[in-house]
């Protein structure tokens, strides 16, 4: 019987080591457990940890090129992806952004990572160790290769209230003052009716105050774009914008406080939106005359150049942020971004992050754009068709310039075109070309990546509006468009830009010259410069009149080195510093041009420009080149536009 027994005893250890082995071998070994949904911009928890007799995971996060990345989109069950190398849409060094570890057995660790932005879509972290030498059995990215998590249930994290959230609001003018657009984003919820509600925020909110419109519908596709990278598929190219709705708010009242909300369903967690306010465009002739303007370019959307660079670390939150500060200290009628506005290079998720980025001054102040090169600038090709809507067959490549270049990755701004809705008038080219008044102000927006030359469409378009504006009642006209005319680059000969420049003057200047054009703005150029009032002929300083060309390419992109000369007609520039342009036309015939730094609200530089009476200008000698290479500036003014203190990232770290 002894026998027996011992002989049962070893069968069973037998069959104990077999189930053993079998849940070694085909255990889910690493895990990855933590926040399943998140606030829309918020950030989000991560915790993973192994089994203890797992050997692979075995010091994780403690090497500096341990990643974790993030992929959203269809459903983000990525693990078998062909392009899972290069899909993600961010990634964050492991140490980093670590918040514990036990890199022992069992290995364990958390990560704090985002923000997580609401693109219609759920999310999947995944972890990328280093591997010392690839494994061609496996997907892998030079020595990292992916740890797949809870291999039959990836863990998946929801942003947001989901995919009928309506996001990325921004309001724009229209021809009429007594109207305001909304846009905003989400998913196909047509059938719900999406409309935009509204009332003076000083009236009751009864029903009966409550007014409402109804939001027409757009969107667009991969086959619309122009080239690649635009028109790939994947979810770090081509994403789906999900439907874009714009509804029309009318019978506003003049220079009046508006609260308004949009989307459907019944409140905000099942399709409305937050309760914003604006106030509604100034009256033509408003007594005592002035319009406050916000003027920037060559923004952006998330972090600098290196590729694993904090978002916290990007200028774009304290660059919006300050210029909400500022309109919340004294009301700004409008904000203009003068082209290269997100950078997005046809990656569609960026201009996701853009909008989340601008939606809190967007909603509270109109927001117009210029196209740049990186919104428009795009190679044709024989084989594709595209829809460019500019409505241009083959863009525009002059033999002297450098337009030529695919800035846009394939864009061809039809994600530009499509997400913002500018005013409309006779002649008019959808975000291309459009102007419209701004109280006392014309404001005049043209496309530098378009024949501008005499003769052209635009040009004759822009010459008929030029001369229909009245100056008794719009004594002010800006004009602006990306590039700029005048700089103080030090150039070579090779400079790609100068011809620009060089052609631009020829065709621009005789028109500003002719129909009195008071201010020209513009970026492209990532620094600040802002010439003296020039007789746009001579280009001769004068007394008063003239127009005053501004440069402000400083709304978040890279700044460019110090390395410029001092033309004779520089009055100001500077480099180091991002920030925007006010403009504020403080009477019929004078108005304040200020530089304002974002870090800071602290003003730069400041300058009072007049207006000159029908006749003529009166010519100042040119002032000597500098045998200074570089400018000197004049001390920094102490006065500041809101409170001197650096502007934190409005996003949570938790």
């Amino acid at each position: 019987m002894a026998a027996v027994g011992q002989s049962n005893h070893r069968a069973v250890l037998a069959v104990l080591a077999i189930l053993l082995c079998y849940s070694v071998i085909h255990c889910k070994c690493f895990h990855l457990h933590g926040d399943v949904q998140v606030e829309n911009g918020r950030n989000a928890t991560v915790t993973w940890h192994s089994r203890p007799i797992d050997t692979e995971y075995l010091s994780l996060g403690e090497n500096e090129e341990d990643e974790v990345r993030l992929y959203c989109g269809e459903g983000s069950d990525v693990r078998y992806s062909k392009t899972l190398n290069d899909d993600h849409i961010a990634r964050w060094s492991v140490m980093d952004v670590l918040v514990i570890s036990k890199s022992t057995l069992p290995s364990v660790g958390t990560v704090n990572i985002g923000p997580f932005i609401n693109m219609r879509d759920k999310c999947q972290v995944i972890f990328w160790r280093y591997s010392n030498g690839s494994d061609p059995t496996r997907t892998h990215d030079g020595n990292l290769v992916p740890l797949f998590p809870n291999e039959e249930e990836p863990h998946l994290i929801t942003v947001g209230s989901g995919s009928v959230q309506p996001m990325q609001g921004h309001l724009a003018m229209t021809s009429d003052i007594s109207e305001m657009h909304i846009t905003w984003v989400s998913a196909d919820v047509s059938s719900r009716n999406p409309a935009v509600y509204y009332r003076q925020t000083d009236v009751p909110g009864d029903a009966i105050n409550i007014m409402m419109s109804s939001a027409s519908a757009t969107t667009y596709s991969a086959g619309d774009m122009c080239g690649s990278v635009a028109g790939e598929v994947e979810g770090k190219h081509f994403r789906s914008p999900g439907m874009i709705y714009t509804a029309t708010m009318t019978e506003l009242k003049p220079n009046t406080n508006y609260t308004y909300w949009y989307g459907t369903g019944t409140n905000t967690t099942n399709g409305l939106s937050p309760v914003h306010w604006f106030i509604s465009p100034k009256p033509t002739a408003v007594s005592p005359p002035s319009a406050r303007i916000i003027a920037l370019a060559d923004m952006g959307a998330w972090g600098g150049s290196k590729p694993k660079e904090p978002e916290w670390q990007s200028p774009i939150p304290v660059v919006v942020q300050s210029m909400l500060l500022a309109s919340e200290k004294k009301s700004v009628d409008l904000v203009t971004i003068y082209g290269d506005i997100s950078y997005a290079n046809g990656k569609g998720y960026v201009w996701e992050r853009f909008f989340y980025r601008l939606e809190p001054l967007a909603t509270r102040v109109p927001v117009h754009v210029a196209v740049g090169n990186h919104e428009y600038d795009y190679i044709s090709s024989p084989t594709k068709t595209h829809r460019d809507p500019s409505g241009l067959t083959t863009p525009y490549h002059p033999s002297w310039g450098n337009l030529d270049g695919g800035s846009s990755h394939g864009e061809c701004a039809v994600p530009t075109a499509e997400r913002f809705k500018m005013p409309s008038s006779p002649g008019s080219n959808g975000v291309f070309w459009y102007s419209h008044n701004v109280a006392n102000v014309h404001m005049v927006v043209i496309s530098t990546e378009h024949d501008i030359s005499p003769g052209s469409t635009q040009a004759r378009w822009l010459e008929q509006d030029l001369a229909g504006v009245n100056r008794n009642t719009q004594p002010w006209v800006i004009v602006g468009g990306h590039r700029s005319l005048y700089d103080n680059v030090q150039y070579s000969n090779a400079d790609v830009d100068l011809p620009y420049q060089i052609h631009g003057r020829r065709f621009l200047n005789p028109l500003f010259a002719k129909y009195k054009v008071n201010v020209f703005i513009a970026g492209h150029y990532h620094n600040y410069v802002r010439t003296c009032p020039m007789d746009s002929l001579s280009e001769q300083c004068v007394q008063y009149g003239g127009t005053t060309y501004i440069t402000v390419g400083t709304g978040g992109a890279g700044l460019e080195p110090n390395t410029f000369s001092k033309p004779y007609w520089v009055q100001y520039n500077m480099t180091g510093s991002y920030g925007f342009v006010l403009f504020e036309s403080t009477s019929d015939e004078q108005a304040e041009i200020t530089f304002i730094a974002s870090q800071t609200g602290q003003v730069m530089d400041r300058t009072t420009i007049t207006r000159s009476s029908p006749g003529t200008s009166v010519p100042q000698q040119p002032q000597a080149t500098s045998k200074n290479p570089f400018y000197d500036p004049p001390s920094l003014s102490t006065e500041t536009v809101f409170e001197k203190k650096p502007i934190r990232c409005p996003c949570s770290r938790r």
